[in-house]
């Protein structure tokens, strides 16, 4: 089902293993050769507990599995929330000036910071020159990196590349593996629980339903954002209004 080739050219894998659908499937597809792999999972301190429960799983499984622990509330505190819109009185610029006292940062810094660049880190210092990831094309309008890229210093190797999302699901109920019920509610688990950001992932009815102590974290942090936002908001709208 799976050719295994990109394995016979390399000592040191590493799966990116998130805990989500995508990760999951990859390391059910893998399984045979789970003594190959290490699993690298970044912990930002936010996870869903029933994604979490689903990393706890996995990591009992496989031999070798590395946690990295990165502490997204508290870089929050630091750097600003995130948002998907960020005005320029939030910037380090605006707040010099006294536009606001709010930072906010947009949805990608703070991904960077807390997930991305920490499993980079630790994989290029643990020598790893092949990174299976889960990404495929169904999950965004272009792939920031394909098969085979070498850009970060080790081989990129994506086995659900051209997967849709229901190939993954059917797979998962093939395999028996445990989905998260988050996956009733839309195709992708947000990677931290109470981010104010990725607002197309629709947190606000999940967590209100499932998660009542988490909701309350989510909306107090989005309504910061939201009172830095609709002001200006309100700016532009009566502006378009003369156009």
């Amino acid at each position: 089902m799976i050719d295994l080739e990109p394995l016979t050219r390399h000592s040191r894998t590493a799966l990116q293993f998130s805990g989500g659908k995508d990760s999951l499937a990859v390391a059910f597809l893998l399984r045979p050769v789970w003594d190959r792999l290490t699993f690298y999972h970044v912990d930002t301190g936010d996870l869903l507990p029933e994604v979490r429960e689903v990393v706890g799983e996995v990591e009992a499984m496989v031999p070798r599995f590395v946690r990295i622990e990165t502490h997204a509330r508290d870089w929050t505190a630091r750097f600003g929330l995130p948002s998907d819109l960020v005005p320029t009185t939030c910037t380090p610029v605006g707040l010099a000036i006294g536009a606001s006292k709010q930072p906010l940062v947009d949805r990608f810094v703070c991904c960077a910071s807390n997930i991305m660049a920490p499993m980079n880190y630790r994989m290029q210092a643990d020598g790893v020159t092949l990174a299976v990831r889960g990404t495929k094309r169904a999950d965004l309008a272009r792939l920031p990196a394909e098969n085979g890229d070498t850009t970060l210093g080790y081989e990129l190797w994506l086995p659900l590349q051209d997967w849709s999302h229901e190939q993954v699901f059917d797979y998962l109920r093939e395999v028996g593996a445990p989905i998260c019920r988050v996956y009733e509610h839309k195709v992708n688990a947000p990677e931290c629980a109470t981010c104010p950001a990725w607002w197309n992932e629709g947190r606000a009815g999940y967590l209100r339903e499932h998660h009542p102590d988490l909701f309350e974290i989510y909306a107090a942090k989005l309504r910061v954002v939201a009172s830095e936002i609709v002001p200006v908001w309100e700016t532009l709208r009566l502006e378009w209004e003369k156009i």
